[in-house]
């Protein structure tokens, strides 16, 4: 459904270091600096500008359709917003509605209510395919083919339509696509569907692939996070970030991992530096942080908005 857009968030344009804190202040929403987050490994990334803002509630939101839409969502409603502006284009209202899958590089998404998973096109929200029911489901980063798992197997659908294209004799307990290939977890162990390798360590309890790269990143029952590539080899891990129960991105090309705290109290959301964790941007009082596909540019949501920040050009300085 179509609704009227909220007016823009006031600002102010400061730069936003690389560890910072959303301020509510005289001159609008700011980004002041934070100290590096405690009991890491930081490697500060550089600092960016806020250019746009609604002050629209958000608690989780991916950058999709190539970087032309954020897909954010908070309990009961899912919102459409065109970048760089966060122009609200469509909500939609479903009884239960708590999560959100987008597709980075094209204009669809999942969303999850009380009678359960359903894709969507972007940016009207209408239904592709419903009655996915409870899952595990995953979503192409190109959004040609959903796969859910039901009925003892895993089904990967051709989008749109929802034609049955392959039929897989397996029941993970996660599933995600890291690149055009379908990754399941079972147990602690992430691989190829059908072969996920045995792996000691807690369950894997979710999994977000790389849209353009053979990796993906899952989150297991203790909050710790790992990062795995489309063979099935864990190439890095790091303990829990605080939240054990944290929402989790990765870009499109497999290199920034995104983690955030959509219900959990501090908010606070961040991006680590795939390759071993190091933490590279943190906004205190944001509960997610979302990369566009060239990773210039994120979307940063809370209770107070959301806004869109991007790297400063060489006018601006550093």
């Amino acid at each position: 459904m179509r609704r009227g857009a909220p007016a823009g968030l006031r600002l102010d344009v400061g730069q936003a270091p690389p560890f910072a804190r959303a301020t509510a202040g005289p001159r609008g929403l700011g980004f002041a600096a934070a100290g590096p987050p405690e009991g890491v490994s930081a490697a500060p990334g550089e600092p960016m500008r806020a250019v746009s803002g609604v002050p629209t509630a958000v608690a989780e939101l991916t950058v999709v359709a190539a970087g032309r839409l954020v897909l954010a969502v908070r309990p009961g409603v899912a919102q459409t917003h065109r970048v760089p502006g966060l122009e609200q284009i469509h909500d939609r209202r479903l009884p239960g509605l708590v999560e959100a899958v987008g597709s980075p590089l094209s204009n669809a998404g999942l969303l999850r209510d009380e009678e359960g998973w359903r894709a969507v096109v972007l940016p009207s929200l209408g239904d592709l395919v419903a009655g996915l029911g409870p899952g595990p489901v995953a979503l192409r980063g190109d959004a040609r083919r959903v796969a859910v798992a039901r009925d003892g197997a895993v089904e990967e659908l051709e989008l749109p339509g929802g034609a049955v294209v392959e039929r897989h004799a397996c029941a993970p307990d996660v599933l995600c696509y890291a690149g055009e290939r379908l990754l399941a977890a079972s147990g602690a162990g992430v691989g190829p569907i059908g072969s996920a390798a045995a792996a000691e360590g807690p369950p894997v309890a979710g999994l977000v692939g790389a849209a353009s790269a053979g990796r993906a990143v899952a989150r297991h029952e203790d909050g710790s996070l790992s990062l795995w590539d489309d063979a099935g080899t864990r190439l890095a891990a790091w303990p829990a970030l605080g939240d054990t129960s944290p929402s989790l991105g990765i870009s499109a090309d497999g290199e920034t991992v995104t983690v955030g705290t959509p219900h959990g109290d501090p908010a606070a959301a961040m991006c680590l530096r795939a390759e071993d964790g190091a933490v590279v941007r943190q906004i205190l009082g944001a509960r997610d942080l979302a990369l566009d596909p060239d990773g210039q540019q994120l979307a940063a949501g809370g209770d107070w908005g959301m806004a869109w920040l991007r790297h400063l050009d060489e006018r601006e300085g550093t």
